[in-house]
């Protein structure tokens, strides 16, 4: 071990400093107010007690039973953070930085046990480290989750194979560690139990019958363990799941776009509901036509490939089975190694005739150069809400999204008018999900009967149902001088989200003023 990592020094430090020196701007990046706004500011009273550490694997992602991510080591992540440093941008981005670092650097180390070629993986993993699609992974602080899913399920694959070669028990030890704490990390990590037994057989290794039952066993029984946790903390959550024919429609789409957007780097902060078009097809064909000469050419092993596709498809797999889904760049930070597989296999074969070695020379340096521009300039679209959520209507203008954070951009500058025209595009694409949003414009126009009724659908709907609860509290109060009233709804809002401190602060106050009554 300490071999190895003298003799990679250097390129860990080079690799450190590529990816500081392009994105070391974001750490003076605001927050974007999308899931930060959930998952940090609202609960970051609870976050910055260490002694709530516990209670993280009891909640759900979004600290609400409206949702159905159970996800306690990226809650952890930010508890860490936000106990020692308090709600420090600065901090949350450097981690971020840190992190996408990690993942590369466990990447490599994976892919070296490979046994594929160690200076082609370098300079792959440094172009890699640049490409624009990967850009939302570091600047966008909610992303670190699927930084951190491919950290732990990398790091477990390469104790796994320690332990195909060698069958020491603290490697076996070490893998269903790995493995734990990515079940922790994101849901689809389950789906990693089939890639295990189809590595073995992808790449060679062998195991007796015996141990293979042994590994099914202890992972079935890990896997169980953890859908028990989940299923304490939720027990229904919104339904989020679509028919058959969607998924496969979702996942073609969304193969697509990716590998599009891979090879063509004209990167969207996101895609919604889009469209294909002459230019997608003809990367399509292209791909699938140099991919399959690639295995008639046994330049790529075919066991290796089936390993790798079935890979790609797991790994999207889970966010097609959403009713909204939108494809998000920094979910294939961990398809990095199942795209650079088959591209290490075919340069090994190529390489070897001196002007295609000199072509591919000029072509990195050239794409080098270009990725490192567009990440450079790209991660601007994170400087801000502002900036972010206007590029992001641009991208998906259909989507309910952004429509209702343009909103809340309207909103903050007091044009009322506008705020109302973006929600109700918000609640025409999004089934009505933010009403609560525009009973709250009423409420500042004084029209509470009207914000009432608003209040009370979102409630029987399911969505919102605390900020809803606690709002009605204040429509209670400030209406009708009913103090009880206010003072029950109140109540509502805090067993809703018992960790909001804002909720809690409100019905102190509340409290207060019955006593002066």
């Amino acid at each position: 071990m300490l071999k190895f990592l003298k003799s990679n020094l250097f390129f860990f430090l080079l690799l450190t400093a590529v990816v500081s020196s392009l994105y070391g701007k974001s750490i003076f990046f605001d927050f974007v107010y999308s899931d930060e706004t959930t998952i940090i500011l609202k609960y970051s009273d609870f976050l910055s007690d260490i002694r709530n550490l516990p209670k993280i694997f009891t909640l759900t992602c979004y600290y609400s039973e409206d949702f159905s991510y159970y996800r306690p080591f990226l809650n952890l992540s930010f508890m860490f953070e936000t106990a020692i440093f308090g709600v420090n941008t600065k901090i949350y981005h450097l981690t971020n930085i840190i992190l996408f670092i990690l993942a590369l650097w466990s990447m490599y180390v994976f892919l070296l046990k490979l046994k594929l070629s160690e200076k082609i993986l370098k300079f792959l993993i440094l172009l890699i480290a640049v490409h624009p699609i990967f850009t939302s992974s570091v600047v966008w602080i909610p992303a670190r989750n699927d930084t951190l899913l491919a950290i732990f399920v990398y790091l477990s694959f390469i104790f796994f194979i320690n332990y195909l070669e060698n069958k020491q028990i603290k490697n076996f030890v070490l893998y269903l560690t790995f493995f734990s704490f990515a079940l922790f990390t994101k849901e689809s990590a389950i789906l990693v139990i089939f890639l295990y037994l189809l590595f073995i057989w992808s790449f060679n290794y062998k195991l007796t019958k015996k141990e293979v039952l042994k590994n099914i066993c202890i992972t079935i029984c890990i896997v169980l363990f953890y859908l028990f946790c989940r299923h304490i903390v939720i027990s229904n959550g919104n339904n989020l799941l679509i028919n058959l024919n969607k998924v496969v429609y979702n996942i073609f789409i969304g193969s697509i776009m990716y590998m599009y957007k891979f090879i063509v780097p004209n990167i969207n902060l996101m895609i919604y509901n889009c469209k294909l078009n002459t230019n997608h097809f003809i990367v399509l064909m292209l791909s699938i036509s140099f991919i399959t000469y690639c295995l008639l050419k046994k330049i790529i092993d075919k066991k290796v490939f089936i390993w790798c596709f079935i890979s790609f498809v797991f790994f999207i797999l889970p966010t097609t089975f959403l009713a909204d889904y939108i494809i998000l760049n920094h979910r294939l930070v961990i398809l990095i190694p199942i795209i650079i597989i088959p591209m290490v296999l075919c340069i090994e074969k190529i390489v070897k005739f001196n002007n295609v070695k000199n072509c591919l020379i000029w072509l990195y340096i050239v794409l080098f150069f270009i990725y490192s521009g567009i990440s450079f300039n790209f991660q601007n679209n994170y400087e801000n809400k502002n900036i972010y959520w206007v590029k992001s209507y641009i991208d998906a203008p259909n989507c309910h999204a952004t429509c209702y954070f343009v909103s809340r951009l309207y909103f903050e500058k007091g044009n009322f008018e506008k705020a109302k025209e973006f929600l109700q595009k918000a609640n025409l694409y999004g089934n009505n999900r933010y009403l609560s949003d525009l009973a709250l414009i009423y409420c500042y126009e004084g029209k509470f009967n009207e914000a009432e009724d608003l209040y009370k659908k979102s409630i029987q709907n399911g969505i919102n149902r605390a900020q809803c609860y606690r709002n009605l509290s204040f429509i209670y109060f400030q209406r009708d001088n009913n103090i009880n009233k206010a003072l029950e709804y109140a109540k509502f809002a805090v067993k809703e989200e018992p960790y909001n401190s804002s909720y809690k602060q409100y019905l102190e106050e509340l409290g207060k003023k019955q006593n002066e009554l």
